[in-house]
Parts: structure tokens; sequence; C-alpha cells
């Protein structure tokens, strides 16, 4: 179905950004970027290009599709959260806390084909790219 191609379209970008995919539920791909072993590394900056090719990867696919036109919302957090297994029989990877309010908002108030950062997400970036060497970036959120 549908929902195969696009979450296997993002899949692969998890791989380009050294994302790590937590879980799918319904429509919504939970995914982000975590200590190791989840990640080799954290990088705020990933996320936010990861959630940029998501909306790319939508569009193109529903341009591809011709029928009526599909878009997506991609909301973005930076924080502290829990994660553990959940279930004896089929267990799962789950995120538990605030930060997983904070992100289901973050995307069902964001507008369609774009990406949402939080504040916090957005200080961690600039403070990221700061250490990289690049002065004077600024996000809106």
């Amino acid at each position: 179905g549908f929902m195969g191609e696009l979450f296997g379209a993002f899949d692969e970008l998890t791989k380009k950004y050294n994302i790590y995919k937590v879980e799918t539920i319904g429509d919504a791909y939970i995914a982000g970027c975590a200590e190791a072993p989840l990640t080799s590394e954290n990088v705020p900056i990933n996320v936010v290009l990861f959630g940029l090719d998501m909306v790319i990867a939508v569009t193109q696919w529903s341009d591809k599709l011709g029928e009526e036109p599909v878009s997506c919302r991609v909301g973005i957090q930076h924080g502290e959260c829990i994660g553990g297994l959940v279930g004896i029989e089929m267990q799962r990877y789950h995120l538990f806390g605030k930060l997983v309010k904070e992100l289901d908002i973050l995307e069902s108030t964001g507008m369609e084909g774009m990406v949402q950062i939080s504040s916090a997400c957005k200080a961690a970036v600039e403070l990221s790219m700061e250490e990289e060497g690049f002065q004077g970036v600024q996000f809106e959120t």
C-alpha cells in the first residue's frame, strides 16, 4: 500500500542522515537521533534535514501518483525522553515523557508540507552549527 511505499522511502532517508526509526503508529513515523547505540552520533541538524527530505519525498511520491495531492506535516523536538521495550510477546521500543507529548503537538499543529521545530530544537541546531564554524545562521520557529 501507499503507506508502505512512503515509509520505505523514509527508511532510506534514515540511512542517509543516521536517524533511528523508533516506530510507526498509524500514519505517524517516529524517528530521531540519540546517543549510542541507537545512532552513532547525535546531530540535531540531521533530524531537521531528515524532516525536510520527508516532505520532499511525500511531494515527489504524490506527483508520481498523479491523483489527489498528498502532503505531510513534520514536527521536531529536542530534549530528553525515556525509551524502553514494551510488551512480553510482541516487544516494541517505545518513547515516553514530556518530549513525546510536545512532539505530537508540533506535528499536529504544523502546516501541511512544512517542518515545524521547537525552540529547543532551534537552539540545538544553531549551537551545533556554531560549533562547526557556521556563524550567524538563524532559523524561524
